[in-house]
């Protein structure tokens, strides 16, 4: 009998190195100096290099359980480097990618595993997972915070430490005896032309949304002035509006899928507004609210690719997925760097940041009525 508890361990353990380390790297970067299309890269590696590597993986026959294991061990291997050799800048922004590409690897064959485990409910069990995966993250990322400050020379401890956690948690994936099985498809493109317009719909959005990322960083420290432990608060109250929502979401995505891509999409445009407005940290605080519905009407979008692809066309509908994502992410975030290069020397750099801030703001409004055109399957 399958056990899944090694499952539920690796989930949140992945979340607990993950909150260590994540919430604070862009601005990391940007507090170090590094702005342009550097930042850029930063901002969306996340997304990117996880997108392309798992088209890549896609079409190859590796088990699922192979991907997550590596993976998760490289990025620990990483890190700790990181850390213990004091890397910074563009060395640094090199290691993160190839890290980003590790965590992409991981993170495919996990989606595969749950997508076996996920069959009869899958806003339920995505949520499920995504729950567990939340509840040691909080009290991390506000300890590292609180920690570090002003003083960004500690991240290089936590860097380590996070690592470390990546390497037990290999141990962890390595020791359970769930599997996907290596079924692949030969095509390179999706033959369903819901999906096709779907990933379509999705590019357009993702293009916009990655627009602001690396605009964030640059406001956190040259508009409101922050440190880490206002990163911390941040990323905290998001965590706290996640797990408070996301039960209840992931049962909504299972009734009413469409409305919820919907609804999750446009309400991403109250952080551009919120950043653009906001006088003090406290209004930034407060917009965060609403990133736990955000967060957990994301698991929507899984699941309608689950259930809208063939078994021979799953692992490459989600590579697919995830690909042109990273595509346009990367090709958002640039494109906003270079507009803000334009502009920032005759407007100044934090006029600039909020201008572009705002029409950020109401392009994600506009494109986000877009998903109103998917049609859910029968």
């Amino acid at each position: 009998m399958t056990s899944l508890r090694p499952l539920r361990t690796y989930s949140l353990l992945n979340n607990l190195a993950n909150s260590l380390i994540s919430p604070f790297v862009s601005f990391f970067v940007a507090s170090n100096g590094i702005i342009g299309s550097l930042l850029a890269i930063v901002s969306s590696a996340g997304t990117t290099f996880p997108g392309i590597i798992q088209y890549i993986l896609a079409n190859l026959y590796v088990r699922a359980k192979k991907l997550v294991l590596i993976g998760t061990l490289t990025t620990g291997l990483l890190w700790i480097s990181i850390g213990a050799f004091e890397i910074y800048g563009s060395a640094f922004v090199l290691i993160y990618v190839i890290i980003t590409i590790s965590l992409g690897t991981a993170n495919f064959g996990w989606l595969l595993i749950l997508d076996k485990i996920s069959e009869t409910a899958r806003g339920r069990t995505l949520a499920y997972y995504n729950f567990y995966g939340n509840i040691g993250g909080l009290i991390a990322t506000l300890i590292t915070g609180f920690i570090v400050g002003n003083k960004l020379y500690l991240m290089r401890y936590f860097f380590v430490i996070g690592g470390l956690i990546y390497l037990v948690n290999a141990y962890v994936i390595y020791h359970s005896d769930v599997d996907a099985g290596t079924i692949k498809s030969n095509k390179l493109f999706t033959s369903n032309p819901e999906v096709r317009k779907f990933l379509l719909i999705n590019f357009i959005f993702t293009f916009i949304w990655a627009m602001a990322w690396p605009l964030f960083p640059l406001a956190q420290v040259y508009k409101f002035h922050m440190n880490e432990f206002n990163i911390a608060v941040i990323s905290v109250i998001s965590g706290v509006s996640t797990i408070a929502l996301q039960r209840f979401i992931g049962t909504l995505v299972d009734k009413h899928r469409k409305t919820v891509m919907f609804l999750g999409r446009f309400a991403l445009a109250t952080f551009p507004f919120a950043y653009a407005f906001s006088t003090s940290i406290f209004e930034i605080y407060l917009a965060e609210v609403v990133s736990g519905f955000i967060a957990s009407a994301s698991i929507s979008y899984t699941a309608y690719l689950f259930d809208n692809s063939s078994y021979q066309e799953k692992r490459t509908n989600i590579a697919l997925f995830n690909m042109l994502n990273g595509i346009a992410a990367l090709a958002g975030s640039s494109f906003s760097a270079f507009i803000l290069s334009l502009i920032s020397p005759r407007l100044g750099l934090v006029m600039a940041v909020n201008l572009l801030l705002i029409l950020i703001g109401i392009m994600r409004i506009f494109s986000s009525f877009l998903y109103l055109k998917v049609k859910e399957s029968s």
